[in-house]
């Protein structure tokens, strides 16, 4: 079986704005930031579910899991992990538009 890992708008843009705060003082420091996000979100596939349950939306379980400042919101269904947001953890939840509203 193969898990795939898919990155939705919201995580693309937080992606970007992450290497873009980091750029201001090395863009080869953003680069590397970058990567090892996305490494970890990749390492997700090998154990889905290890992530703690945040929330239910639409029946969908929102789980998360902290990496260095971050925390990556993502959903595992039907073999695949959609990163929903990657949320700075200094930065106010309820802000973020992939989970920071309740339903």
């Amino acid at each position: 079986m193969v898990i795939k890992v898919i990155y939705l708008e919201v995580a693309v843009q937080d992606l970007a704005s992450i290497y873009k705060y980091i750029s201001q003082d090395s863009v080869k420091y953003a680069k590397l930031e970058i990567q090892k996000i996305k490494a970890f979100a990749d390492a997700i596939k090998n154990q889905p579910l290890k992530g703690r349950l945040y929330q239910t939306i639409n029946g969908v379980e929102v789980r998360s899991i902290v990496f260095r400042h971050y925390i990556l919101f993502y959903t595992f269904e039907n073999q695949r992990v959609s990163i929903l947001s990657i949320h700075h953890h200094v930065r106010l939840i309820s802000n973020n538009p992939a989970v920071g509203k309740d339903e």
